[in-house]
């Protein structure tokens, strides 16, 4: 009775201690998958890319408790006449007009970029009509024998981002409105895809770039000042002027 006792209790043991195992497996393998149990966070801790390098270091990886990750921030409510309290008017409406003004005839630029000269989008059509670049260094007061100084400055679009180096100026012989508005389904090679950052002038208030010609998505849309179009920096093939 004594031995069979004895290898019950070690049956016992073997069990438990099976079991606490495959549970410490279960935990660690939780761990590495990214799950946690509750009460627990996934915590990935990486140093800062260093120079030289293209990629950080992790340093710690594992299932943290969240009170240790996060700390606890009470939020009192804002009260009447606190700042925040009152919202803001947003920017983004009558940009064009407000921030960056109605410019009538050349811009004044003189670094070297192309003009172009558009047609509003007529009644039941989908763009622009666009006269055939005009590229200098300087001043430029006419395109095809028709002077700018009865037309508007639309757009201008820089080839990287915070408006650095112009690439083109748009013009139009309206500002925008409700009813008047500009676009260009498919830019010319040398402008293809190199757009980052734009301004729209003249009451068009917000400018929609699109990764693709005929204003296919992806799209990206901002107000009259883009300092950058984000994803499609450098992936501009069309886009339009609205008020």
């Amino acid at each position: 009775m004594r031995k069979k006792s004895v290898l019950l209790v070690s049956v016992s043991v073997l069990l438990l201690a099976g079991g606490l195992l495959g549970a410490g497996l279960r935990r660690t393998a939780a761990q590495e998958e990214g799950v946690c149990p509750p009460g627990y966070t996934y915590v990935t801790l990486i140093e800062p890319v260093q120079p030289g390098e293209q990629s950080s270091k992790v340093l710690e990886q594992g299932c943290q408790p969240i009170d240790d990750v996060f700390e606890k921030v009470v939020l009192e409510p804002i009260r009447p006449g606190e700042e925040g309290w009152a919202v803001e008017p947003s920017e983004s409406g009558d940009q064009g007009e407000a921030v960056n003004g109605i410019v009538r005839g050349p811009s004044g630029e003189t670094e070297y970029r192309c003009v172009v000269l558009l047609e509003p989008i007529q009644p039941g059509e989908q763009f622009s009509r666009a006269s055939e670049p005009v590229c200098s260094r300087g001043a430029i007061d006419s395109i095809n024998d028709v002077s700018l100084d009865r037309s508007y400055l639309i757009a201008k679009f820089y080839d990287e981002t915070n408006y650095t180096n112009l690439l083109v100026e748009y013009y139009g012989a309206s500002p925008c409105s409700p009813t008047v508005s500009y676009g260009v389904p498919d830019l010319p090679d040398n402008l293809d895809n190199r757009f980052a950052s734009g301004r729209a002038y003249s009451n068009c208030d917000h400018i929609t770039v699109h990764d693709r010609n005929g204003y296919r998505d992806p799209s990206y849309a901002c107000g009259a000042n883009c300092p950058t179009f984000y994803a499609l920096n450098d992936a501009v093939s069309s886009w339009e002027a609205t008020d």
